[in-house]
């Protein structure tokens, strides 16, 4: 299985002074390629709405065209119709924007965060831009069934002979929040969205020194809230099946540093 980690959207917002990421995941399966988040797109940086172009300023997103998705798909050698899928941890502004460059594919969602999108409530959810699906694309909604990951509440999405692709429901971040698990059995790779984060001490996955302390002045509630509350279950996770598990965060650049583009997981 090739997993390429790509960079969709560098983050350099002067409130925290913190360098951050978004993360997308490119999946090669006999089935085609399988985008997990797409970060920003195209239409964000040359036609940004009045609510997008306000986010991008106050997160200082320097808008490089070559960090889009449908960019590094190209850069990479595939035709951009090799896209087949999209799953979505959940739709916000810096994970959806890239919807609009692959208006073919079948977009994989959690349904209550389709549903939380068609009515927003609470400030987590005032960061939906309706653009990204102005489109109207090919959603695939999924909902529980009962089936388990690890202890964790999980939703097949795909299965191919290279990686099985399971929604992890994750709320809290968002009402319809998920990672998402890609592979077989006794190996691993958990996208946990933005239900983990490296930047504060009570939500980070790995332990990476005073590096990962840089947004202290937040309090744990209030980080709790805006992550959600399953950083203590993904760290038994990792713990307890480190050896069948990998995770990495929708932020997180140290892991992103960590992995080429090209990793054969």
């Amino acid at each position: 299985m090739v997993i390429h980690h790509l960079n969709c959207g560098t983050l350099k917002a002067p409130f925290v002074q913190v360098d951050s990421i978004v993360y997308c995941l490119l999946v090669e399966t006999s089935s085609g390629l399988v985008l997990v988040d797409t970060g920003f797109g195209s239409r964000d940086y040359s036609a940004p709405s009045r609510k997008m172009r306000f986010f991008l300023r106050y997160m200082g997103v320097p808008c490089n065209l070559e960090e889009t998705a449908i960019f590094q798909v190209k850069a990479l050698g595939y035709d951009v119709k090799d896209v087949r899928h999209i799953i979505q941890t959940h739709l916000h502004f810096d994970h959806a924007g890239g919807l609009g460059d692959f208006p073919w594919v079948n977009i994989h969602i959690y349904k209550r965060e389709y549903l939380a999108v068609m009515n927003p409530r609470g400030i987590m959810e005032f960061a939906y831009d309706q653009s990204h699906w102005a489109h109207d694309p090919n959603w695939i909604f999924h909902e529980k069934d009962g089936s388990n990951w690890f202890g964790f509440d999980s939703i097949p999405v795909l299965e191919t002979s290279e990686a099985d692709f399971l929604l992890i429901p994750l709320p809290g971040h968002t009402r319809g929040h998920c990672g998402v698990a890609i592979g077989k059995p006794g190996n691993w790779l958990l996208h946990c969205g933005d239900a983990a984060s490296p930047y504060h001490k009570d939500t980070y996955l790995y332990h990476r020194g005073e590096s990962v302390h840089r947004l202290d002045f937040l309090s744990s509630g209030f980080a709790s809230r805006v992550i959600g509350p399953y950083v203590p279950q993904l760290r038994n996770l990792l713990q307890e099946h480190g050896q069948e598990v990998r995770a990495i965060s929708a932020h997180d650049k140290f892991s992103f540093q960590e992995n080429t583009t090209g990793f054969s997981h």
